[in-house]
C-alpha cells in the first residue's frame, strides 16, 4: 500500500492537519486529524480585506506545529491548501510566502470552485454515505460557504458564496459581546436567502439528503450531543430544523461571555456561532428543509483522496 500523506487546510477561522493512508479496501484511513482554533480572518467583511500581521504570525505558526506534527508520520507528501480567507485578502501572497518561510512548503491557493469541488470529493469517501448517489451538500467556513450536487455518484455542480461565519458576523452582527439584537439577525437571514436565491444552485428534489460539513456544524452537533451526556460521535448525526433553531436563539440571547462558558463550544468561535446558525436556519428555512446530516469527511479527506490515487 502507498504510504501516508498529510493535507494542512489554512482555513479562515481554523487551520486543520489530516495525516491520511489508503487501507487493503481501498477508503480513507485517518491517522491523525489535528484542528487548531487559528483564527486569521479578522476583517474578511472589508472591501479591501488584508489579513493583520499578528494574524498571519499566528498562522504561520499554527501551520509550522502541524507540518511539524505531520512529519512524525513521515508522509510522502505535505500539501498546505487556502482557502477563502487568503484567496479574497489583498495581501494574501504575503502570508503564502510568510509559510513557505517558515516551513519550507508552498502553500496552494484554492479558487472557490476548486474548494467546493475537494469538499465533495472529501464526503464522497464516508462510509456512512455508501451507495447513497445522489444528495446535496453545504460546508460552512469563515470567509464562505460551499453547496455541491451529487447525482449517481458524481459531483454535478459546486459553488462556493460569500456567506461565511466570520463575514456575516462581521457585517451584521458588529456588536456581538451582547445578545444578539433581532434586527441584525434579520438583516443577515435576508441576505442570505436573498443570495441563495440568486445563485444557480438547483437544491431539488427533497428527496436527496443534505449533508453538512464544517466547523460550524460540528460544533452544533457536540453541543446538542452534550446536552444529552452524550459525546459527538455517539450522538446522531441527523439535526433538526427545530433543535437547530431552538439552539441559535438561546445562544444568540446570550452575551459573548456567557457563549463562552457553553459546554463544547470553544471560546475562539463564540463570537461567530450566532451568525453561523443564522446562516444554517435560514438555508433549511430558504430550500423548505427540516433536518440535515453532518459528516466528518470535508476539505481535507478530498485533497487526501486526490494525493492518494
Amino acid at each position: 500500500m502507498p504510504g501516508p500523506v498529510a493535507v494542512i487546510d489554512a482555513g479562515s477561522n481554523s487551520i486543520k492537519l489530516l495525516v491520511a493512508q489508503k487501507s487493503e479496501e481501498g477508503r480513507i484511513e485517518t491517522l491523525l486529524s489535528e484542528t487548531k482554533e487559528t483564527r486569521i480572518s479578522d476583517g474578511i467583511s472589508r472591501e479591501l480585506p488584508r489579513l493583520r500581521l499578528q494574524a498571519m504570525i499566528r498562522g504561520s505558526d499554527t501551520i509550522m506545529e502541524l507540518a511539524r506534527l505531520a512529519r512524525e508520520y513521515e508522509p510522502s507528501d505535505i500539501i498546505i491548501v487556502a482557502t477563502s480567507a487568503v484567496r479574497d485578502a489583498v495581501n494574501g501572497y504575503d502570508f503564502i510566502d510568510r509559510v513557505e518561510d517558515s516551513t519550507g512548503l508552498r502553500m496552494r491557493l484554492l479558487s472557490g470552485t476548486e474548494e467546493a469541488n475537494y469538499i465533495g470529493l472529501g464526503i464522497s469517501h464516508d462510509p456512512a454515505l455508501d451507495g447513497v448517489e445522489n444528495f446535496l451538500q453545504v460546508d460552512i467556513g469563515g470567509g464562505s460557504l460551499e453547496l455541491v450536487r451529487f447525482k449517481k455518484g458524481e459531483i454535478k455542480h459546486a459553488i462556493s458564496l460569500r456567506l461565511g461565519a466570520v463575514r456575516m458576523n462581521e457585517r451584521f452582527l458588529s456588536d456581538s459581546d451582547g445578545p444578539i439584537l433581532r434586527n441584525g439577525e434579520a438583516a443577515l437571514s435576508a441576505f442570505v436567502r436573498a443570495e441563495l436565491a440568486m445563485s444557480d444552485f438547483k437544491f431539488s428534489p427533497k428527496s436527496w439528503p443534505l449533508v453538512a460539513t464544517g466547523g460550524a456544524f460540528a460544533v452544533c452537533r457536540a453541543i446538542l450531543a452534550a446536552q444529552r451526556g452524550q459525546s459527538i460521535d455517539s450522538r446522531n448525526p441527523t439535526m433538526d430544523l427545530g433543535e437547530l433553531v431552538e439552539l441559535k436563539n438561546r445562544l444568540c440571547d446570550m452575551s459573548l461571555r456567557a457563549r463562552a462558558e457553553v459546554p463544547h463550544l470553544p471560546s475562539s468561535r463564540a463570537d461567530i456561532i450566532p451568525a453561523a446558525l443564522i446562516t444554517i436556519v435560514s438555508l433549511l428555512n430558504h430550500i423548505n428543509r427540516t433536518s440535515l446530516t453532518h459528516s466528518f469527511y470535508n476539505l481535507r479527506y478530498g485533497v487526501a483522496a486526490e494525493m492518494l490515487q
